[in-house]
């Protein structure tokens, strides 16, 4: 396992790098932690500031709208995806998929959550017309891209069934609510397309 062979190397969903403000980030972080545990939809930014805890009126200094924080979390969302993709880069092809493998399964477990954390934000966006929806479909395309060159290197599996079949593992897996299908459908991929 990647782990054993390079300590540490994918311990947790990087965030280092951030450029934003203590309450700011405050902030971004509550939106998104609501945003993925209780939908866009069912939030609103009282939640967000109870949930970063200050009054509403503090979080209107920081964001002048609801528009104007899911862009800010959009960018946290770039962010995290960048750091990733950064601490990645170096790896060959193999290395960079099992390290990515290895973060699906924690990151799941870490958020608790069985949905992707970029492409059911995005997914929501859309549905609800939001505005933001084409500024999230482009970190979903980066991450699509990314993923796809990787699996190309190894001429293997087709490229997108790959980052397909784990968009597909994370929706069947929330629906149902199982944590076991999830880990089950990233081990078989893996084991696909690294053998």
């Amino acid at each position: 396992m990647l782990h054993e062979a390079q300590p540490g190397f994918m311990t947790s969903w990087p965030r280092e790098g951030d450029s934003m403000s203590g309450k700011r980030e405050q902030i971004v972080q509550a939106a998104l932690h609501l945003y993925r545990s209780q939908s866009i939809c069912r939030t609103s930014l009282k939640d967000v500031a109870e949930a970063a805890n200050m009054p509403l009126g503090n979080l209107y200094y920081y964001f002048k709208s609801r528009d104007a924080l899911l862009l800010a979390v959009l960018d946290s969302c770039e962010r995290e995806l960048h750091t990733l993709l950064a601490r990645l880069e170096s790896l060959a092809p193999r290395i960079w998929l099992a390290a990515y493998f290895d973060w699906l399964i924690q990151s799941a477990q870490e958020r608790q959550s069985l949905s992707c954390p970029f492409g059911s934000l995005v997914t929501e966006l859309r549905a609800i017309g939001e505005p933001a929806v084409s500024r999230g479909a482009e970190i979903v395309a980066r991450y699509q891209t990314e993923v796809s060159a990787r699996v190309a290197a190894l001429e293997g599996p087709d490229p997108d069934a790959v980052f397909l079949t784990v968009q597909g593992a994370h929706t069947v897996a929330s629906m149902l609510d199982d944590p076991a299908l999830f880990q089950r459908s990233i081990d078989r991929l893996r084991n696909d397309t690294l053998t």
